[in-house]
């Protein structure tokens, strides 16, 4: 009993629930996160793992004011991680990684922490651009079901476009995606050129859709579109 308390008493400037119980806060119990004055024991609470809060929770400690980071967001960067793994063992042998681990792992914190600033920024401009009315966690879903969007639809165009992936601006998309140690030695930038098809493709597509959601410029970016398309149009016409 006293355990299982400890969420609604202990207070805290921010909760990160890492394990613990699934549904622990629930929609019967959340009231028990606030003071008789209406103050949350915790100002924000960011999802780690075990689905720690149920959605009806989530919800209404939101409706309280409690910013809410659900695990979709907070466990990005362990998704992250896995993929620079598979990037380290495709163009490093085991010997090369063990000597250059350092510098390596260096670079992918850097990438995690670009990553995650890129997040939470995006979901704090949504929320404040809709004066509040958009929860944390429908933002971060929806910023999730962007970024998927977009990764499937130019995984596709790369698949049935293989030549662009050459072209100089596509090679300079996949240069940035990978750590800095990699691309700045010759002999590994060589490697990159020739990593199989598919991881290319993946590469340039998750790099293009995490960018364009993160630091997309909307009305900037349907202007342009517009510009092409019609100098397209009246180019062919003429």
């Amino acid at each position: 009993g006293d355990f299982n308390s400890l969420p609604f008493t202990v207070k805290a400037d921010l909760f990160i629930p890492g394990g613990g119980r699934p549904e622990t806060i629930d929609g019967e119990n959340w009231r028990n996160f606030f003071a008789a004055d209406g103050t949350p024991s915790a100002r924000a609470i960011v999802e780690g793992a075990n689905s720690f809060i149920t959605p009806e929770a989530r919800t209404e400690l939101q409706k309280q004011g409690v910013i809410v980071m659900r695990d979709a967001s907070a466990n990005k960067c362990g998704v992250i991680s896995s993929s620079y793994e598979i990037i380290a063992n495709l163009i490093m042998s085991a010997e090369e990684f063990i000597t250059h681990k350092q510098a390596y792992v260096a670079d992918v914190l850097n990438i995690l922490e670009q990553r995650a600033e890129g997040e939470v920024k995006l979901i704090f401009k949504r929320h404040q651009d809709a004066d509040g009315h958009n929860l944390y966690t429908d933002i971060s879903n929806d910023i999730s079901r962007e970024i998927n969007q977009h990764y499937a639809m130019l995984f596709d165009f790369f698949s049935r476009n293989p030549e662009v992936c050459a072209e100089p601006l596509f090679q300079q998309a996949i240069f940035s995606h990978v750590p800095a140690f990699l691309r700045e030695h010759e002999e590994y930038r060589d490697r990159i050129k020739s990593l199989p098809a598919k991881y290319r493709y993946a590469i340039l597509a998750v790099e293009i859709a995490t960018s364009m959601v993160y630091h997309a410029d909307k009305e900037g970016d349907v202007l342009w579109l517009l510009k092409g398309h019609l100098s397209r149009l009246y180019n062919r016409a003429a």
